[in-house]
């Protein structure tokens, strides 16, 4: 029921986000806010200060500054192109242009810099699906696997006996709405209709990872599976997509999704209903 990828402790993204280059440049390998202080070219001193809310948005900017005393400066900015971006857009000071080149997910931008300039990067973000245990379906956008959003309560439990080694106190988590959605069967081709991107205004991109903060939802149609209930505290047994045949007709819901890492209590593997 659970999908988990593999990422790198949140200590250890600054070290991952810039690199240098052996042809005197600089990579951009992992998108986030942040700032590099580097010699490129022939020695020469810049600042590149990165500005995005990668990865809930699609745009990437590179501001330049040339710290040292000369008005210009050539190099090239080695990007990361992610394998589910079939069309990334650069644009330099607004201008589309073309990467000198592009090779095993990286796009080269090779060329004389000014003072001031802006190099972005636009990384489309369509929804796509993968499958999983019992030939559930898992939905993707851009970077982020997403979940069915779920009411929370929290109960505060108190540790006793020889427990009281690991604390006080912990907590246990419940849902307070239905979970035991699934999905009406889809083609690929249904993707654009079927589910819609919701971007959030006036978010607090400072802590975007909890239910009530998520920067993006997906909204779309799902159905209860009536005998899929709870076991021992934990969902049980995931239905068998398409071979689900409802006791009990259930009526279509529209459901919410949000980032996988924006949720305690988690479904991200949905089981493919016959319409």
């Amino acid at each position: 029921m659970l999908y988990v990828k593999h990422a790198p402790r949140l200590a250890e993204i600054p070290q991952h986000t810039w690199f240098a280059s052996a042809d005197n440049g600089l990579a951009a390998l992992v998108y986030a806010p942040s700032k590099v202080t580097a010699k490129v070219g022939q020695g020469v001193t810049v600042t590149v200060d990165e500005r995005t809310n990668y990865p809930f948005e699609e745009t990437v900017r590179f501001n330049l500054t040339i710290k040292d005393r000369t008005d210009s400066v050539s190099f090239p900015v080695h990007l990361r192109i992610p394998t589910w971006c079939p069309n990334p857009e650069v644009r330099v000071n607004d201008q589309t242009i073309s990467p000198t080149a592009v090779a095993n997910g990286i796009a080269i931008v090779n060329r004389t810099w000014k003072n001031g300039d802006v190099l972005m990067l636009e990384l489309p973000m369509p929804i796509r699906t993968s499958r999983w245990h019992e030939n559930a379906i898992a939905i993707e956008r851009g970077p982020l696997v997403y979940a069915l959003k779920v009411k929370e309560r929290w109960e505060k439990k108190t540790f006793t006996g020889s427990d009281t080694i690991f604390g006080h106190h912990y907590f246990e988590v419940y849902p307070e709405t239905p979970w035991n959605y699934g999905l009406p069967s889809f083609s690929s081709r249904d993707i654009p209709q079927l589910f819609e991107v919701v971007k959030k205004e006036n978010v607090d991109f400072n802590y975007p990872w909890n239910p009530e903060n998520a920067p993006i939802e997906i909204k779309t149609k799902g159905r209860r599976i009536p005998h899929w209930q709870l076991y021992n505290g934990m969902a049980g047994p995931q239905p068998l997509s398409y071979i689900y045949q409802p006791e009990v007709e259930t009526p279509e819901e529209e459901i919410t999704l949000i980032p996988y890492g924006c949720t305690t209590l988690r479904i991200s593997e949905f089981p493919v209903l016959n319409r």
